[in-house]
């Protein structure tokens, strides 16, 4: 169950960092190709950096939020654990205490059998 969970997450995060990987490289490409261009006499485009300024920032959101989602994710997955772990201890308890039972009751019977064969060996014997 804590394998599967450590597996679950293991893989969310890793979608997830392909996810971000794939933005980042989008955005950088994109931003690469604003860098080119430039104005018909060959001057610096000031709206070119305006666009890529709003990509980079547009890049830490997606981060962001991605990060937040992995985190909300591995944050389920470990409440599910917790809560599975508990039951498993309160099923555990329950086991014990009805094994506990049950051997008292045996030795309780081998007691009772016991001293109703002795009696018997006694009243033959006699």
């Amino acid at each position: 169950m804590i394998a599967n969970a450590a597996q679950d997450a293991a893989k969310l995060i890793a979608n997830a960092a392909g996810e971000a990987r794939t933005v980042v490289a989008n955005n950088a490409s994109e931003a690469a190709k604003m860098l080119v261009v430039k104005n018909s006499d060959g001057t610096s485009d000031h709206d070119t950096q305006i666009k890529l300024v709003e990509a980079v920032a547009n890049i830490d959101k997606k981060f962001t939020d991605k990060f937040l989602e992995v985190r909300n994710d591995i944050q389920k997955l470990g409440d599910g654990t917790s809560k599975q772990i508990d039951d498993h201890e309160v099923r555990i308890g329950k086991l014990e205490t009805s094994k506990t039972t049950q051997n008292v009751m045996m030795s309780i019977g081998i007691g009772l059998l016991s001293l109703l064969t002795t009696l018997l060996i006694y009243h033959l014997v006699k």
